[in-house]
């Protein structure tokens, strides 16, 4: 019976080895295949198989297509060549790059084009053109044809257009992403005169170089220079000027041209009538009075009586001509606010020599006489001046809410 056991006890001077082998039923039949190492090289040498130096192989000519399987590496520069002839031309020698990340594409150098009689070279993916490149058609074949591509940037692109451009088609301008230059009819880049219109049609006009502009609306913010000394002067006679200060301010003072703090002289262009409305003394109480004034006081003097006879010859004749050639002036002036409310207020009690110019801010006050029954409507910015002898002459209220009243008086 035949040793079919995979290992072959070899007989080494007392001592055994085993060798590997394989028991080999077809081919070299019931017989022990010995499994080796490989080791090349020349006959003084011996180089191990591994798969840092793998066996060389050459591949000899061979009848038949030899075909690869896996991934096929070439070390150093090698050439690809395209060996088909005849009618197998039609297969092309295709060659792509990759879109992965840290791979280069495939470069191309020379000129790219179609031949008379063949096939052009089909580039398909994305392609790149780097610094210029002319593309044009031949005199007697075939324009060339492009179709997709990218949009012309200013920064690497320039484009010259001579000759008579016809437009057919096109597109909209677009905000976002056109821009139009327009120059003057000499070519340069002058003014281009235009006509303004309002929305009703009619042309704007100007002024010299100033274009005439209505302002509508709120107000604006100007800067402008005052004199120091400003004017106001009413052109029309019959419309009343109305003057008033501010509330946290002086007062405005009138006074006329007799020197400080004078009266303000009245007159009128043509003659005028004036009454009295006022009580008048009789001519008999007049004379009663001089009599008690010369027998109590005037009697005394010694000197200087004779102005005094005449006043009293005239008291007690037809009539008296007097001049007044001036005012006394009030020594106090009293100035305040307070607040009035629909309950009513007061100013308190103070005697005062000509009377009081009152102020009504935020709402309408009402004011009253302290005997009267009716009331005066003191609108709010309206200044009211009253002749008065006290303060306490006058209540105020108001029809809601509250407001400030200001007041000055003398």
């Amino acid at each position: 019976m035949p040793d079919i056991d995979p290992n072959l006890i070899i007989d080494v001077t007392g001592n055994t080895a085993s060798v590997a082998t394989d028991y080999s039923t077809s081919g070299v039949t019931n017989a022990h295949v010995q499994l080796v190492k490989l080791v090349y090289g020349a006959s003084t040498s011996g180089t191990r198989v591994t798969t840092t130096t793998p066996l060389p192989v050459d591949v000899r000519l061979a009848t038949a297509t030899v075909g690869v399987t896996g991934s096929v590496y070439g070390l150093g520069n090698f050439r690809i060549l395209n060996g088909l002839s005849g009618s197998t031309l039609t297969v092309p020698l295709v060659v792509s790059g990759t879109t992965a990340t840290g791979y280069t594409p495939v470069q191309i150098n020379g000129y790219v084009q179609g031949i008379t009689s063949g096939v052009p070279l089909a580039v398909t993916g994305s392609v790149y053109v780097i610094d210029g490149a002319r593309v044009q058609g031949i005199t007697t074949g075939t324009a060339i044809n492009v179709t997709g591509g990218r949009y012309l940037s200013s920064s690497n692109d320039s484009v010259t257009v001579s000759g008579t451009v016809g437009i057919t088609g096109g597109r909209y301008l677009l905000q976002s992403a056109d821009s139009v230059r327009i120059f003057g009819g000499n070519g340069g880049e002058t003014m281009i005169p235009v006509t303004l219109r309002s929305g009703s049609g009619a042309s704007i006009g100007s002024s010299g170089g100033a274009l005439n502009v209505n302002i509508v609306g709120s107000g604006f913010t100007a800067s402008v220079s005052v004199a120091a000394i400003v004017g106001i002067s009413q052109a029309d006679q019959s419309v009343p000027l109305f003057m008033a200060g501010a509330t946290a301010g002086p007062a405005v003072r009138v006074k006329g041209t007799l020197g400080a703090n004078s009266a303000v002289e009245v007159g009128w262009s043509t003659a005028q009538n004036v009454a009295v409305t006022s009580s008048v003394e009789s001519n008999a109480q007049l004379i009663t009075a001089v009599e008690t004034l010369q027998n109590n006081y005037v009697s005394p003097i010694v000197t200087n009586t004779d102005n005094i006879v005449n006043i009293y010859d005239k008291l007690n004749g037809s009539g008296v001509n007097a001049q007044i050639t001036g005012f006394t002036r009030p020594g106090s002036v009293y100035t305040g606010n307070t607040t009035i409310g629909v309950s009513g207020g007061s100013l308190g009690s103070q005697q005062l020599k000509t009377g009081i110019t009152l102020k009504a801010v935020g709402g309408d006050i009402r004011v009253k006489g302290a005997s009267s029954s009716g009331v005066y409507l003191l609108s709010s910015g309206e200044i009211l001046f009253v002749e008065t002898n006290n303060l306490s002459n006058l209540t105020f209220t108001t029809s809601s809410g509250s407001a400030t009243l200001y007041y000055i008086a003398t």
